[in-house]
């Protein structure tokens, strides 16, 4: 079942990641640095208050969730979702009166935020139910959407608030399908002891979820205010790239591993529970080294396509320190983050978002007035390397969850050595075709050797067993 889910996810998010790129790139071009810089800042400053004032309730209903009191749970969660929704729209509409920002700056953070918060209720509680199709389905639908509506909606208003707007409304209209599935819960009752469960797991949450937000996008705020909105455009684009590509993937296999590991840990089979943990180690190291290897061969002249010249003489430099960050985050975020549905406590996450934001003020404050874009990719490096050191430190600690150094090293070593083959390869008195082909083919051939050694994702097994079939089948003939 983890090999269909894991597939079932990873296609439907690789296949998004592609749009979502397209998006990226579509909104890059038509807005230009200012405009998309702008818009960029607007996403940030959403995202850090969805972090401090959704995230932690979606996180909580997830470890809270049970089958045997589905509808109860899902009912007191869509609920408190929307009351926090309200306050934080009833916040910003008092900033709005009181003159602290403008209508429209305040327009073109609050609807993302109410957009994410909408798909996301939705999506998690398809999660919890292990609606694996309909997941993948919202995802697709999002990833179509949103460059549909947001150049939709600049074309309309050529304001970075518009193309904000339609982002927002692109997440709502593919958050429909998972509307429909938990549309019972709305009208569940309402359970004051659900409420308090969430409240008990969530409180710490609370603090490190919004940390952990300002870890992610402040250096996008700082370079903003240090240097200029202009400079976070082509900033921005090139670390959505990166992100985009390693973090869909690793939000995949947590889509379809976690669950079932929560599962096994409920049922009381710790045995089982590591063992599915462990797979997704292995497969999140494969994901960062082999991820990284593509990125740093590929990425300078993908920049170069997707965004034009200005975007990648701006930003070019900027790729290894990215690459090297979201490496950092997909493990702190995606598997030490896991700890806390195997823990009593959520306190970890607390501490590894403590860290993340006071490694990345620190350093944003002594390089981006020096650096500028380079330094701010400086401070995420830095930020990520600290939160993922802290959660690993803690994770362990409490030893939630299993640390494979040995596989961690033999799955990064022959992904380096991959990486070192294709570089080398430029050397080679070849045509630009034939070199791509090449380089693509040696990473490659090393993602093959390791997904048949460390039975990655199952299909090491999976492509054993075929063999072994095919060749009996010719053997009866």
């Amino acid at each position: 079942m983890i090999l269909r889910h894991t597939a079932i996810y990873i296609g439907s998010r690789v296949f998004a990641a592609a749009l979502n790129l397209l998006s990226v790139a579509l909104f890059a071009r038509l807005a230009g640095p200012e405009t998309f810089g702008a818009y960029l800042l607007y996403l940030a400053s959403a995202y850090i208050i969805y972090g401090f004032a959704i995230q932690w309730l979606r996180m909580s209903f997830f470890a809270v969730y049970t089958a045997d009191h589905s509808l109860s749970i899902v009912g007191t969660f869509i609920r408190t979702m929307c009351l926090f929704v309200c306050l934080v729209v009833l916040i910003a509409a008092l900033t709005v009166w009181a003159g602290l920002y403008s209508a429209d700056v305040v327009a073109g953070t609050i609807m993302p935020t109410i957009g994410l918060a909408v798909f996301e209720t939705f999506y998690e509680i398809s999660r919890a139910r292990l609606k694996v199709e309909l997941v993948g389905l919202a995802v697709l639908l999002r990833a179509l959407f949103v460059p549909l509506g947001g150049a939709a909606a600049f074309a309309l208003t050529g304001t970075a608030t518009g193309l904000a707007g339609g982002v927002a409304a692109a997440h709502i209209l593919a958050a429909v399908p998972l509307i429909r599935e938990g549309w019972s819960g709305i009208w569940a009752k309402y359970s004051a002891d659900v409420a308090r469960q969430y409240l008990k797991y969530g409180s710490p949450l609370i603090l490190a979820f919004g940390i952990n937000a300002v870890g992610q996008s402040g250096d996008r705020l700082l370079l903003g205010r240090l240097d200029s909105v202009g400079a976070v455009g082509p900033y921005g684009a090139v670390g959505d790239l990166i992100k985009q590509s390693l973090v869909v993937v690793s939000e995949a296999v947590a889509g379809s591993y976690m669950p079932h590991a929560k599962r096994a840990a409920s049922d009381g089979d710790s045995a089982q529970t590591r063992v599915i943990l462990t797979e997704a180690f292995r497969a999140y190291a494969f994901i960062t080294a082999f991820g990284s290897a593509f990125i740093l061969c590929f990425a300078p002249d993908v920049v170069k396509i997707l965004f034009g010249a200005h975007y990648a003489d701006a930003a070019g430099s900027l790729v290894p320190y990215f690459t090297l960050a979201t490496a950092f985050y997909v493990f702190r975020a995606f598997y030490f983050g896991q700890a806390i549905y195997f823990l009593e406590s959520s306190s970890a996450e607390l501490y590894a978002s403590t860290a993340t934001v006071a490694a990345g003020a620190v350093a944003a404050l002594l390089l981006i007035p020096l650096y500028g874009a380079t330094g701010a990719a400086l401070a995420v490096l830095s930020a990520q390397a600290a939160g993922c050191f802290v959660a690993a430190l803690a994770a362990r600690r409490w030893r939630a969850m299993p640390l494979p150094v040995l596989d961690l090293c033999g799955i990064a070593g022959v992904a380096a050595i991959a990486a070192f083959l294709a570089d080398a390869a430029a050397l080679l008195p070849v045509g630009y075709v034939t070199l791509v082909v090449m380089r693509f083919g040696l990473i490659s051939l090393g993602a093959c050797l390791i997904i048949k050694a460390y039975d990655i994702f199952g299909l090491g097994i999976w492509t054993q067993k075929l063999t072994f079939r095919k060749l009996s089948a010719l053997r009866l003939v």
